[in-house]
């Protein structure tokens, strides 16, 4: 399915497809099919002023088999309902979600949890969580990626934008930051979504991220989907977005 389409018998298409999803995934895609290692808990403590992320941590079915390989990254930002305390609350859509379900990725994942009252930028927790990652499992580092959706898309560009130098790829979703210093992920390769009917996020906060991209000299891909308001959340049960994600490395 191409998730560039915008006519609404795409849409149509899309919602019906879900039924038949994983079953169609298994059988054409084996690197999503059946189920991945269980999440791991854990939590970490953000350097510049001493409030802790938790987060979610999902390792692929055959992590730990080639004890040489190495694995891409991939880091989920939820939205505004997920931000607290309990980590249950981040599987209502996305990534965590799927594999909730049983899904396997070809990634390691780390799904954080933003606390209550703050957005993705109001702390410094990134290096810290990498740093800690990348102490205690394998990962490429030529393969990280990046996505989220809604405050989660708007903490993509801001995360994107201030610390480039992880990423290779990112996908944020019906969300906007500031286009201040957007020169500095110009770089990265970058698809981005939103709802052409999102009332909660205008579109013109997604077009106005990715035409100063362009201008910048940035590759970014947009994707406006036609019929489409602010959940948008579909989207990561389309295999076409992981596979982009994994064409790109440092």
């Amino acid at each position: 399915m191409n998730i560039d389409s915008s006519s609404s018998c795409a849409v149509v298409i899309r919602k019906l497809s879900v039924v038949l999803f994983l079953f169609l995934f298994s059988c054409i895609n084996p690197n999503f099919a059946g189920a991945g290692q269980s999440y791991r808990n854990t939590g970490m403590v953000v350097a510049d002023d001493n409030i802790s992320y938790r987060y979610l941590l999902y390792l692929p079915k055959d992590y730990g088999r080639n004890p040489s390989r190495e694995w891409p990254l991939l880091v989920y930002l939820h939205g505004k309902s997920c931000r607290g305390y309990n980590l249950e609350k981040l599987k209502k859509y996305g990534p965590p979600y799927l594999v909730s379900k049983g899904w396997n990725f070809p990634f390691i994942i780390v799904s954080p949890q933003c606390p209550p009252d703050r957005i993705w930028s109001t702390d410094e927790w990134f290096p810290s969580l990498y740093k800690s990652l990348s102490n205690k499992y394998r990962i490429d580092r030529r393969r990280i990626y990046l996505t989220g959706m809604s405050m989660g898309g708007s903490g993509v560009w801001a995360l994107a934008i201030k610390h480039p130098e992880y990423f290779a790829a990112a996908i944020p979703m019906c969300g906007g930051w500031s286009t201040k210093n957007i020169k500095a992920m110009k770089n990265l390769s970058v698809w981005a979504f939103h709802g052409a009917n999102d009332r909660v996020v205008s579109p013109t906060e997604t077009e106005k991220m990715v035409n100063a991209l362009r201008e910048a000299g940035g590759r970014v891909r947009y994707s406006k989907l036609k019929g489409q308001g602010h959940s948008i959340h579909k989207i990561y049960e389309h295999s076409e977005i992981y596979e982009w994600l994994l064409k790109h490395g440092k």
